[in-house]
């Protein structure tokens, strides 16, 4: 049997609260929030500004872990020890960066997003990965030539960018869901671009300053799009 202790305690959730009150924290292990399948097999912790959810795997005994702050993914971890289960959770829902969390335990495992996140930078970061790194992700290869033009616009660059199939969208928070509201640039096969509303209006097409100005317009239009608050803690 891979999870003789879970199938004593009946739930992941209980087997979970029994290692915190064992270890002395001051923790409560919740229900997995997903379909009514996870009752038994998933658990989660969180408060108001980070959460960490837990889930046993089918064809070997592991619990593989996510982190988040503010609706932000920040570490992730496979183990098969409960007990380092609640020990990751306790450091993470204390409020430790997530290099401390890797630290105390290695099988956590971060990105350097995760530390942009942190400081406060994250659309200054993603901006900058995007520009860098445009193999990494075959979509932002016909975005490049938009992406070295909208970085150097201060309005463009404090908005997160991120990616829907081939297209760039902006958004206020680096969260999930991202914001609604700013332009979406579609690249054409022409090398231009096309610039639609958020519903599906068309601005215009143009080549990349082109593209750049049309969205800086759509932007004046709406001044409650405001730069984005990304420090997470």
């Amino acid at each position: 049997m891979l999870y003789p202790d879970i199938a004593e305690a009946t739930s992941l959730q209980i087997a979970l609260q029994r290692e915190f009150n064992h270890l002395g924290h001051q923790l409560t292990a919740l229900p997995a929030r997903d379909a009514p399948g996870w009752r038994f097999v998933g658990a989660r912790v969180e408060d108001a500004h980070r959460h960490t959810s837990v889930v046993m795997g089918i064809l070997e005994r592991v619990f593989t872990m996510e982190f988040w702050a503010a609706r932000v993914h920040m570490a992730s971890g496979n183990t098969a020890d409960l007990r380092a289960v609640a020990g990751a959770i306790r450091i993470w829902q204390s409020g430790s960066p997530v290099r401390t969390l890797n630290s105390e335990w290695p099988f956590v495992h971060f990105s350097p997003l995760a530390e942009a996140h942190e400081r406060g930078e994250a659309a200054e970061f993603t901006w900058q990965q995007y520009l860098d790194n445009p193999k990494n992700a075959p979509q932002l290869l016909r975005l490049n030539s938009f992406i070295a033009t909208a970085i150097r616009e201060p309005r463009l660059r404090a908005l997160f960018p991120f990616t829907s199939m081939d297209t760039l969208g902006f958004s206020q928070t680096p969260g999930y869901p991202h914001s609604g509201g700013c332009p979406w640039v579609t690249p054409l096969d022409d090398g231009r671009y096309l610039i639609t509303t958020s519903d599906g209006h068309e601005l215009g097409t143009a080549d990349a300053a082109g593209s750049v100005a049309h969205v800086l317009a759509a932007l004046d239009a709406q001044p409650t799009i405001t730069p984005v608050q990304n420090r997470q803690t």
